[in-house]
């Protein structure tokens, strides 16, 4: 059900290249280091924007999602453009350790589709050697109770829209503890998403959007209330 989910999103959406100066993509290269000829799994590849952005700084990528579609488009990218430092695989995150070993792993917004999660963070410790680095960018079920049951009550109904597969849920601190078991992990919270999460979804943006960013920028600064962004950067590096 998920994998015809993403397909039908994937069938509309082009494929694209990420910035190397986009947030995200900063982050990850500021762990990673030089990536020229290093083995680069894209998790969760999606449109490809980051499978492509680290091909285009020298790495071998490997590409995988679920999605048919999503790979079928990205595939058809790179062959177009003579990208030939990118492979494009359709196939479970589950199974990810049989196209390893891997001197980096990457993902953006895949870790809280993927159970069961033990089983997960054993298959990523057994790609990546010891020493070696993952980089997710990833939601947080840390934003606290109330956006969680508005999540699981109210997203998808009425007028609250859901960006999402029936399945997936924030990533939690269980969750992260298992990657701990296996990884040193160290999490930032580059920003706070919070207030500006409940302009978009109870009011669409249309109540003034520059107040509730204004709020989120400003508490910020207030180190403790961090951890309840909707947001978070997790680095990984393998034991």
């Amino acid at each position: 059900m998920a994998t015809e989910f993403w397909n039908q999103v994937y069938a509309d959406r082009d494929v694209a290249i990420a910035s190397a100066d986009a947030p995200v993509m900063r982050a990850a290269l500021a762990h990673f280091g030089d990536l020229r000829g290093k083995r680069v799994l894209d998790l969760g590849c999606g449109a490809g924007e980051y499978a492509l952005a680290f091909a285009a700084q020298g790495a071998d990528v490997v590409a995988l999602d679920a999605s048919e579609v999503a790979i079928e488009k990205l595939a058809g990218f790179a062959a177009r453009h003579g990208v030939t430092n990118l492979t494009a695989v359709a196939g479970s995150a589950l199974d990810l350790a049989r196209h390893g070993p891997f001197d980096f792993v990457f993902g953006a917004l895949i870790l809280h589709h993927l159970e069961p999660f033990a089983a997960f963070a054993d298959a990523l410790a057994e790609a990546l050697p010891a020493g070696s680095r993952a980089f997710f960018h990833e939601n947080n079920a840390g934003i606290g109770g109330l956006a969680i049951w508005f999540r699981e009550h109210l997203a998808g109904r009425l007028w609250f829209p859901k960006h999402g597969d029936a399945d997936e849920f924030p990533l939690t601190e269980r969750e992260v503890d298992e990657l701990r078991r296996r990884f040193q992990v160290a999490v930032e919270f580059p920003e706070l998403a919070l207030f500006r999460l409940a302009s978009y979804y109870l009011f669409k943006n249309r109540l003034a959007p520059g107040a509730f960013g204004w709020l989120d920028e400003t508490l910020y600064h207030v180190p403790a209330l961090r951890r309840f962004s909707y947001y978070q950067y997790l680095y990984l590096t393998r034991n």
